[in-house]
């Protein structure tokens, strides 16, 4: 069935438009899916920021950014599989926006082919998507952060705290917000549901892009008020 749909109406990928008829990806052409720009070492420890050139005399990969040192965020570390641009952007907004529903399964397999690497010595008691607000979630009819977050569960068994962390104020997008105004758009955004779960626990906060931090860093905080032991990170895409 699926060759004959093939044949009358041929899969375009969505990115660049060209066929995807014998692509492992219907929606995304191999060319596209494999211009994915990962971040690579050396990065900083805690914030993940990949360094422009390995800094001078620095082999330790526990070395920090200067905005980390100098304003230490909440979270432990925060990871991120690649760079947020070129055919990536376009395949996590396809998956956003245009409701590719499909795309959920081959990224959160991006985020699970790097985890051990990243977590393997230490797995994280839970896993907590970054919450839509209820007003969003009915304008997009998905919740990337939770769809991600799910495929991630079932393949290492860990527990998904989907009602853990709720946003129960609906803040204006982010896109177009400078550094300082998108962290005082999320102030007070989020509040943490039956506080007492997350007291002595690891987490790990997982959702689909780290642009400025504000949003990971507003939700690590109030889980580390809660009682969180410990926060991580973990992205499919970060900004450079």
């Amino acid at each position: 069935m699926r060759a004959v749909l093939d044949l009358i109406l041929p899969p375009r990928c969505r990115i660049c438009d060209t066929s995807t008829v014998s692509e492992p990806i219907v929606w995304v052409c191999r060319d596209c899916w494999f211009d994915i720009d990962y971040v690579i070492p050396p990065i900083c420890y805690q914030c993940g920021q990949p360094f422009a050139a390995p800094p001078e005399g620095i082999a330790s990969p526990m070395h920090r950014c200067g905005e980390c040192l100098q304003d230490p965020p909440p979270y432990e570390r925060a990871r991120a599989v690649g760079l947020y641009h070129g055919a990536f952007r376009s395949i996590i907004h396809t998956m956003k926006y245009q409701r590719v529903y499909g795309l959920v399964r081959p990224l959160a397999e991006l985020l699970q082919a790097q985890f051990a690497y990243h977590w393997g010595d230490g797995m994280p008691d839970a896993l907590v998507p970054v919450p839509l607000h209820r007003s969003r979630l009915r304008q997009r009819e998905f919740d990337q952060a939770l769809g991600l977050s799910h495929m991630l569960s079932r393949s290492f068994d860990m527990p998904l705290w989907a009602d853990v962390l709720v946003r129960h104020r609906n803040t204006p997008s982010q896109v177009r917000l400078k550094e300082d105004a998108r962290r005082h758009n999320v102030r007070g955004a989020f509040r943490v549901q039956a506080p007492g779960r997350c007291e002595g626990k690891a987490l790990l906060l997982i959702d689909d892009v780290y642009t400025t931090g504000a949003t990971a860093k507003e939700c690590a905080r109030i889980l580390r008020r809660a009682g969180a032991a410990r926060v991580d990170v973990y992205t499919l895409a970060r900004v450079e």
